[in-house]
């Protein structure tokens, strides 16, 4: 990735982080998505450049990535965030910095809530143990302290997100989601041959992971 564009996001009393988080992200999935070169392929990737840092776990910033400048005038991101100029600040086309050793690889974890688990308890509980021959209470008491677990995934950042696939259903409630973000640092400069995700994330399978400058 040769070019990035950083676009600062300016909550107030009146739109929290998350909120604003939420907005922004999603007009910005919807660009890519509309922009896709493939199957949910993007070739724009995005980068959270204060990731755990400052008093949001994802900071105020969101960073764009492309391999050409022409493929940021092709997005044309002004655009998809025209409602919300009160809200975002959109610096100018740069070029990343030479020299840049670090890297990250910015990736989806896709799991249920906490609450969902918790819910659908003994439901699971049940078919483990028919399936298994396991004790129902046994299996119950398993999947609880597996819930209570102190997992790091239950920790990660995650921006809500509106479905596409679900606005597209004639009839159907449109459908809102945690989109749970890990960050991975590495020293391996980024697979270039490796489209993003419509989300501008990497792939989780390793042989298909490509990472951004981290600076």
């Amino acid at each position: 990735m040769q070019y990035y564009i950083d676009i600062t996001l300016l909550p107030d009393t009146d739109i929290s982080a998350d909120f604003l988080w939420h907005k922004v992200f999603q007009q910005v999935h919807i660009a890519l998505a509309e922009n896709k070169i493939g199957p949910n392929q993007s070739a724009i990737a995005v980068g959270f450049p204060d990731y755990r840092q400052g008093d949001f776990p994802l900071g105020h910033r969101l960073r764009l990535f492309a391999q050409t400048e022409a493929a940021f005038e092709q997005l044309n991101i002004h655009r998809w965030l025209s409602r919300l100029t009160d809200y975002v600040h959109i610096k100018a086309v740069k070029p990343v910095p030479e020299g840049v050793q670090d890297y990250a690889y910015f990736k989806r974890w896709n799991y249920k809530s906490p609450q969902r688990l918790y819910k659908n308890l003994d439901r699971r509980a049940a078919a483990i143990a028919s399936k298994n021959g396991y004790n129902e209470e046994e299996v119950k008491r398993r999947l609880l302290e597996n819930i209570k677990t102190d997992d790091k995934r239950w920790s990660l950042p995650f921006i809500q997100v509106t479905s596409l696939s679900s606005q597209k259903r004639v009839g159907q409630p449109n459908t809102e989601f945690a989109l749970y973000i890990e960050r991975e640092l590495t020293k391996q400069p980024p697979n270039n041959s490796q489209p993003f995700t419509c989300y501008g994330l990497s792939r989780r399978e390793p042989d298909q992971q490509s990472a951004v400058p981290c600076f």
